[in-house]
């Protein structure tokens, strides 16, 4: 799945990027990321009707077992997909020119990627863009489900279970606004400003919902707060990686940028359980670690702003 859906991103905001013109480019590629919102939706309502906890759901198998398998349908949906979309024009001149060698330059080549000072540096600014949002979205914000089971301990196992369910479901249409504003922030405003903004809101968001999350009441308004901020930035990721790169390197500089971090987001759910013994609290731990967005906001230091800018060439 890790696999699939890390080489899928870079390919597709590609293919966006590349296939509309530059005047709707941020909204494209911020719609492209906002409606992934509605899948999670969709899975948080699935995980309502199938109880991942519920043992022997179906036959032998538990009831997380059976969501992997409904998993497999939409995935399907990407072999009608192959057969309508095309190659942007774009690529396909820079594949050209790459092989007529009239460039010493590869489609492609991470060599080139870091061998140039200015995709060195663009690509090390999306590599800390996108550790602070996936470390936090990953590492804390996901765990909500958790935190809803803290909250409500002793309280009857089906209360739980439709808390989680149900709770997760809302932040996840909090995702959906989220991203969406973050969207039109960038096109009307700066992708810069879209940024801090997020980042500074989910800095103190997600602080606020592990601190302050005691009641069923609370998890349909918090959380919804939670979704909104954490999952914004990831509409960034869709806006801003492609147009951080030239076009023989931009689905090898996005692919980067985003699936890097994957690997330094890995540890954040080991790193949240091991914190949390040491400092005794599972919700002190997640708030102490809600300091890696601090690691986005610097970034932006050196962060280009690429609004209104054609996608770069050289």
């Amino acid at each position: 799945v890790g696999l699939g859906v890390g080489g899928m991103f870079g390919a597709a905001t590609t293919l966006v990027a590349e296939s509309v013109p530059g005047r709707f480019r941020a909204v494209a590629l911020g719609s492209l990321q906002t409606l992934s919102a509605m899948g999670n939706i969709i899975g948080s309502l699935v995980s309502f009707l199938i109880p991942p906890n519920q043992a022997n759901f179906l036959g032998r198998f538990s009831g997380w077992r059976v969501l992997f398998f409904v998993g497999i349908v939409p995935s399907l949906l990407a072999i009608p997909i192959l057969f309508v979309l095309k190659e942007p024009e774009a690529w396909k001149k820079a594949k050209a020119v790459a092989k007529e060698g009239t460039r010493q330059k590869q489609v492609g080549s991470l060599g080139d990627l870091f061998g140039n000072p200015r995709w060195r540096r663009h690509a090390s600014v999306g590599l800390l863009l996108g550790v602070a949002g996936m470390i936090g979205l990953w590492g804390i914000a996901f765990f909500s489900p958790e935190l809803i089971t803290e909250a409500l301990k002793g309280e009857p196992v089906e209360k739980v279970n439709r808390t989680r369910a149900l709770g997760t479901a809302l932040q996840d249409v909090g995702a959906f606004f989220g991203m969406l504003t973050f969207t039109t922030v960038a096109t009307l405003l700066t992708r810069r400003l879209a940024f801090l903004c997020s980042f500074l809101l989910c800095f103190f968001t997600v602080a606020f919902v592990f601190f302050g999350l005691k009641t069923e009441a609370q998890a349909y308004w918090m959380l919804p707060l939670m979704g909104f901020a954490t999952l914004s930035a990831f509409a960034g990721y869709s806006i801003y990686f492609p147009e951080l790169f030239p076009t023989r390197l931009r689905g090898t500089g996005v692919g980067f940028c985003y699936n890097t971090v994957r690997y330094l987001a890995a540890p954040a759910p080991v790193m949240l359980g091991h914190l949390s013994t040491w400092v005794g609290s599972f919700r002190v731990a997640a708030i102490l670690m809600c300091s890696v967005y601090i690691v986005g906001i610097v970034a932006l230091i050196w962060a280009p702003e690429t609004k209104g800018q054609p996608l770069p060439e050289d």
